[in-house]
């Protein structure tokens, strides 16, 4: 007994590799159930017949089976158990859409390459044995996938399903629900996934309603009060608001639009004129909204728990404003637009968590500026008790607003915020954080003034997008240009504290100069290789190249 149990251990990292290949190459076309087991299927057959002993013969022989399936059209209904993946990152969604878009042969190397860890010349050498078309395109597709989700992608984003941990629904004859299943109950369709319990661990198994009915979702919540028995304030505390909490019906549409059994319930309830339902579920929020017609899902990642403060999360939007559920610790909340010499605070009114209405000065005809609103929100039980202020840019729930002011500068970046809210290019789906850092302040050519803003927004799922804005005033009149940017780095972070800009700027006069502007940290600007010491260059010949350093050498980042 104790040699098998040692042998199931020693195949369990082989196993879950094959898994993994095989769910990755069949077509996801025939869904997700149906791969998972026919992925376990080839996984287990292929072990069985050859041990273990050559693993790129196994790969090989995996491989090619699942390029040749022929899967044909499987409606599912009589089956006793239905089994899926037990763990989805909604975070890695995007990417997940992306790698599934790519040919088989792309996959298969993306599996052999990062979720093996095998280099790229054994890779194409395995693909080349299963007969795959071009193994060089196909890493090479790899390698494009991951250029355009930006630098560090290969560690950052995964699969967001994973077939190696199974979840198992079960009917069992008679109508009677059972919480556990035994090996003897599983089907002989399904006896592949009974390995993974043996060499994984008991997969998770839900109870359903009566033989032949689909079953019926349910919500869970968290206790009333729950976020002061802990220290993580972050949604899993928060306790379900709204009048429609109790009616059944309507959170089971939400949950079934969404393809959930079960979800953490957040809120339901109506709101202007629309019975809102708020759901999270993991990594995930799901917003429902029934008003007058068929219902709208809407997915988002869910926001994490910020160390500046929690951020409210957006139920509705109507031309009365918007409404947004706060933290269940907050007790104040006022509001402000991006407009004026400063923020024009008004107190919003909080009912049941419900704020009322916040509504923002409509941009002219044809404009594209950013008018907020910004949120001030107070959390007085919660240390140190002090204000923080969020930007609403869109997506479920506003972004955290930073403002980093020069050295000596102002701390109040209202006039900054309003700058960029028209300067600046913003992602249709918001952000999770927005930080704003003037980097450089100083005198421009002819007399004028410029002040060099770097934007950081980054988002739920970990990526980021940075770009650079010079404002620069002359004869009373201040002008915005932005001056590039980057996707996917550790700019104007605090994982890399220095960066530098270049851009031509127009002069009062007319006049074309090239300017370049370094953070405090950078001790030198190189155009062209002419070398100017300090953060601060300018020319009016052409710039082919720009490049700078810090004082112990170090290279600093561009944005041109």
């Amino acid at each position: 007994m104790r040699r098998s149990v040692r042998d199931s251990r020693s195949l369990a990292r082989p196993y879950r590799d094959l898994v993994w290949l095989a769910y990755l190459v069949l077509p996801p076309s025939a869904g997700e159930e149906r791969r998972l087991v026919l992925a376990h299927r080839l996984a287990a057959a292929a072990l069985a017949r050859h041990r273990g002993r050559d693993q790129a013969r196994l790969r090989r022989t995996v491989l090619r089976r699942a390029l040749r399936a022929r899967i044909l059209p499987w409606s599912g209904r009589l089956a006793r158990l239905e089994v899926v993946p037990a763990t989805t990152r909604g975070a890695d969604a995007a990417f997940t859409e992306e790698l599934m878009a790519l040919r088989p042969g792309a996959r298969a190397a993306y599996a052999l390459l990062r979720l093996e860890g095998r280099p790229a010349g054994e890779v194409a050498t395995i693909l080349a044995g299963a007969r795959v078309a071009d193994p060089g395109g196909a890493l090479a597709e790899v390698a494009a996938l991951e250029g355009r989700f930006g630098d560090g992608a290969a560690a950052m984003f995964r699969p967001s399903s994973d077939p190696t941990l199974a979840r198992c629904y079960g009917r069992l004859p008679g109508g009677r629900p059972r919480a556990r299943l035994v090996a003897g109950a599983v089907t002989a369709a399904l006896a592949a996934a009974v390995t993974v319990a043996v060499v994984f661990g008991t997969p998770e198994v839900v109870a359903v309603g009566a033989a032949g009915e689909p079953p019926v979702p349910a919500a869970v919540s968290a206790a009333p009060g729950a976020w002061r028995r802990g220290t993580e304030l972050d949604l899993s505390t928060w306790e379900p608001r709204g009048a429609l909490t109790r009616d059944a019906a309507l959170v089971g549409r939400a949950l079934r639009a969404w393809g959930r059994r079960t979800g953490q319930l957040l809120y339901a309830g109506r709101v202007d004129g629309a019975a809102v339902v708020l759901a999270r579920d993991g990594e995930q929020v799901a917003r429902y909204t029934e008003a007058g017609g068929p219902g709208r899902l809407e997915v988002f990642p869910a926001p994490r728990a910020r160390p500046g403060g929690a951020p409210p999360l957006t139920l509705r939007v109507t031309a009365a404003g918007s409404r947004y559920l706060v933290p269940p610790w907050v007790r104040e909340l006022s509001a402000a637009p991006l407009a004026g010499r400063s923020p024009a605070w008004r107190p919003v009114g909080i009912e049941g968590g419900v704020t009322a209405p916040v509504t923002v000065p409509v941009p002219a005809a044809g404009g594209r500026c950013l008018r907020g609103p910004v949120l001030r929100l107070r959390a007085p039980e919660i240390a140190p008790g002090l204000p923080y202020t969020m930007l609403d840019l869109g997506g479920i729930s506003p972004a955290e607003a930073r403002y980093r002011p020069p050295e000596g500068g102002p701390l109040d970046g209202f006039g900054v915020w309003k700058g960029l809210g028209c300067a600046a290019e913003w992602p249709a789906g918001g952000a999770e954080v927005a930080a704003a850092w003037e980097f450089w302040r100083g005198a421009l050519p002819e007399g004028a003034r410029g002040r060099w803003i770097c934007l950081r927004l980054a988002d739920a799922r970990g990526g980021s997008m940075v770009r650079g804005v010079l404002f620069s005033t002359a004869r009373g009149r201040t002008s915005a240009l932005r001056t590039g940017g980057r996707s996917g780095t550790w700019d104007c972070s605090r994982l890399r504290r220095d960066v530098v800009a270049g851009a031509w700027w127009r002069a009062p006069s007319g006049r074309h100069y090239y300017v370049a502007a370094g953070s405090r940290g950078v001790a030198r600007i190189t155009l062209d290789g002419r070398t100017t010491p300090g953060p601060y260059a300018v020319t009016r010949t052409r710039v082919a190249a720009l490049s700078a350093a810090s004082e112990p050498g170090e290279e600093v980042a561009v944005l041109r």
